[in-house]
Order: C-alpha cells, then structure tokens, then sequence
C-alpha cells in the first residue's frame, strides 16, 4: 500500500528535490518514472544494490523462520496451532499504537482484517496499472495521467466551483 503512495510521489518530488540539493536525478534513466523492471530503472547503479540488498534480507527472514518452522517438525507451508512461531497470526506484527485494534470484537477484528486485504489488493493494482501505463506510454505516471495527480486547486472546474460558491471570496484571477 505505501508503494501505491511513494511511486507517484517520488516522480513528482525527486525533481524538485534533485534541483534544490544540487543531486545527480536518479530518475534521468528512466525518463523520470519511477524504476521498475519494465523501464529499466532497476538496473541503474543507484537503484540495483538497493534492490539487491532488499532480495538478501528477505531472503535472511524467510530461511530463518523457515528453519524455525523446521525445528518445531513442521512442513514449509505449516504454521504451529495456526499461529506463527511468536505466538502471533502470520502477518501480524503487534503494531497499533493507537490502540485501534486490541478493543474490538472478533467480528470487527475480522472485518477489519477483510479491509486490509481488500485495501492491499487495491494498492496492488494500482502499483501494477502504474507500471502498465508507463510502459506503454513511455513517460512517467504522473505525466501520462496528470488528472490524477494534479493538486485539486488547479483542476479548472474545482476553481469555477469554487467562484460560483463563494462570489467576491473566489479564485478568479484579477480580483481584489
């Protein structure tokens, strides 16, 4: 789901912050998207130890709680009494500082959880019609669809609603 958020906000803020710090624009390559596989933006000396490094570390975390799961007798795809090895449902990291979650009923635990999955199932192919789209028009996300990214203030039709609603107090140009 952040990845649904942070791939059109560093193709609109990592040309504004390259400039600002005087940096090399590590999006040049990729024409400005975002790197993904089908650009070619994952094989840029910036962008591939990054990835690399990531693959690694996951790869740590999953032969570690494999051999967990191992040392408790149990198969690759076996969890403990349906729990995972920390007393915990898969995926479940305990983190809710503001307590949302520990309240509830099961029923809204469940819904919740339902709601989560449906969110992350979204976010998912939004990510994936991001590549999609710069792919077939070559050009980042943000460019390809600027509706969908341009601030509401300067839609015009937002600003003619705006000066409609609110007469002498509106947007248009000119007035004082």
């Amino acid at each position: 789901m952040l990845a649904a958020v942070a791939w059109p906000t560093q193709e609109i803020f990592n040309p504004i912050l390259t400039d600002a710090l005087g940096l090399k624009d590590a999006l040049a390559a990729s024409g400005g998207a975002s790197p993904s596989l089908l650009n070619g933006g994952l094989f840029q000396l910036e962008v591939l130890p990054a990835v690399l490094l990531f693959a690694w570390g996951s790869s740590k975390l999953e032969r570690s709680d494999l051999d967990t799961r191992g040392q408790l007798g149990l198969k690759w795809n076996e969890y403990a009494n349906g729990f995972g090895f920390f007393g915990r449902t898969p995926g479940d990291f305990r983190f809710d500082p503001l307590n949302f979650y520990k309240p509830l009923s099961f029923e809204d635990k469940v819904a919740v959880q339902e709601r989560e999955l449906l969110n992350g199932r979204v976010a998912m192919l939004a990510v994936a019609s991001y590549v999609a789209t710069e792919f077939v028009t070559r050009m980042p996300v943000v460019k390809a669809t600027p509706l969908l990214f341009e601030p509401l203030i300067f839609s015009p039709w937002f600003r003619s609603f705006m000066d409609a609603s609110f007469g002498a107090a509106g947007m248009g140009a000119g007035r004082m």
